[in-house]
């Protein structure tokens, strides 16, 4: 009991993630029909996939984690769901067969492997044609050093390129984590503990914003739906 209310109400680098990108995720998911099969790769805690199963997003989930301990906490959260079923692998070997969900999605991930060309590959490979993929990596410009990204971000032409060759066609961009918010982790990272005794809604500068306003203000995250390509008939 305790661990949700943390997660709802204290901040840490995770829970101002929750408060910021999932409103992104649940716009985008909305602009599209339920999926009967969502996989997540690198699915973490499981806590996106469980608000989606929540809002009806998707019928069915299949999560991918490759670490042990997040893999630990996806079980914790997600392991008793029927509806779920959990996978310890990586993202560059899904071991799914090709054209088998019906919509992919990878948040905060891509970044994280060296060959993310291959990673896309692999989203795009199980994804069947006519689904959708929803992506979230940093953006230009880092506000804070990450020496396990393999690079800085991904601008919207960027992740475009990634796709492109998977036949994957651009439906929808947003942003978040603007640097006013970014600015407010920087000063709570100074604070005792790391600032985990503050609110969450202290930290979060943004979701009062506009998509226009979030852009503007030099935002660490970006997200983008993709459709592949309808079956030829």
């Amino acid at each position: 009991m305790l661990r949700p209310l943390l997660r709802r109400f204290c901040y840490t680098a995770n829970t101002i993630r929750y408060r910021v990108e999932w409103p992104r995720l649940h716009e985008a998911f909305a602009k599209v029909p339920p999926a009967g099969t969502l996989f997540d790769g690198g699915a973490g805690s499981g806590e996106f996939l469980r608000r989606a199963l929540t809002a009806g997003f998707a019928k069915n989930v299949i999560a991918l984690e490759f670490d042990a301990g997040n893999f630990a906490r996806l079980q914790e959260n997600l392991g008793s769901d029927p509806r779920a079923r959990l996978i310890r692998g990586s993202l560059l070997d899904i071991p799914l067969e090709d054209e088998s969900v019906d919509m992919v999605m990878s948040t905060q991930v891509i970044e994280h492997i060296q060959d993310h060309e291959k990673a896309a590959a692999e989203l795009c490979r199980i994804l069947k044609p006519g689904g959708y993929a929803l992506i979230t990596v940093p953006h230009p410009p880092e506000p804070f050093p990450n020496d396990d990204h393999f690079r800085e971000g991904y601008t919207d032409v960027d992740l475009t390129a990634l796709f492109a060759p998977h036949g994957l066609t651009p439906l929808h961009t947003d942003y978040f984590l603007t640097r006013s918010t970014t600015n407010r982790m920087l000063t709570a990272w100074k604070l005792p503990a790391r600032g985990v005794f503050l609110p969450v809604a202290t930290v979060d500068a943004e979701t009062h914003l506009s998509a226009a306003q979030r852009h503007a203000d030099t935002p660490f995250g970006i997200l983008m739906l993709f459709q592949k390509p309808p079956r030829q008939t």
